[in-house]
């Protein structure tokens, strides 16, 4: 039996030729990625579900709603004789208030999301591959929660930024994320970095840092900093 084959054994079995196809599913506003996925974010109009992966595995890519989120799976965990990251989904959308990935990949946007109230989550349902969240967003609430070690590079503008890592060694690369209000909860062994205008508040429970990336005097309106230092992880100005 052939190896590149859509009947080849799964562990065996090649890429194939590359295809790009389209999945029909309900209306959704929040999405979960699982392993082996890159994501790409696009806000349109219409919403779209575009997979781009090769021809002998996309039997594994499933796409379903439930409940309004969009569940995009890959059921192939055995990849002996091809390269990792052969799967990207694409998505269109007005709109999306949660992004959920377990991936080892990227969750990307194309252009600005203009998303009224954003959450990104990693590594809070199970123990899961932790990926990197690329975003560039205009948004009114931001949202960042996990429990592992995903990297978070976020930038545009965000009224209300809310970072909260509670355990593994995530990072959150803020500075070029202009934040109104910034509030943390910092237990990573990793760093906060973020660029709040107006005020910041929260604690740090562990040995990552909270990197502020201007100072209480630099601005117009003086910062108001209220951070507790629980423990060897300090505020750092820069």
């Amino acid at each position: 039996m052939a190896c590149n084959s859509d009947t080849a054994i799964e562990c065996f079995r090649t890429t194939g030729d590359a295809v790009q196809y389209d999945i029909v599913v309900a209306d959704f506003t929040k999405v979960h990625i699982s392993a082996g996925i890159e994501l790409v974010i696009t806000q349109g109009e219409t919403q779209k579900v575009t997979v781009h992966t090769g021809e002998n595995i996309k039997e594994y890519i499933t796409a379903e709603v439930k409940e309004g989120e969009l569940f995009i799976a890959n059921a192939n965990n055995c990849n002996w004789t091809r390269d990792y990251n052969n799967t990207i989904v694409y998505i269109t959308t007005p709109n999306l208030d949660r992004i959920y990935s377990a991936s080892q990949f990227a969750i990307k946007s194309e252009g600005v999301l203009n998303f009224p109230t954003l959450e990104l989550m990693s590594g809070l349902l199970s123990e899961t591959a932790s990926g990197t969240f690329e975003l560039t967003i205009n948004s009114e609430n931001l949202l960042v929660q996990d429990d592992q070690s995903a990297y978070y590079v976020i930038k545009g503008e965000v009224d209300n930024l809310i970072v909260k890592f509670y355990d593994g060694d995530a990072r959150f690369e803020g500075g070029d994320l202009i934040a109104q209000k910034v509030e943390v909860f910092q237990r990573s062994t990793n760093d906060i970095i973020v660029n709040p205008q107006q005020e910041i508040k929260g604690t740090i429970y562990s040995t990552g840092n909270l990197i502020i990336k201007n100072t209480p005097s630099s601005l117009n309106t003086p910062l108001v900093v209220d951070v507790d230092q629980l423990y060897t992880g300090h505020i750092i100005y820069n």
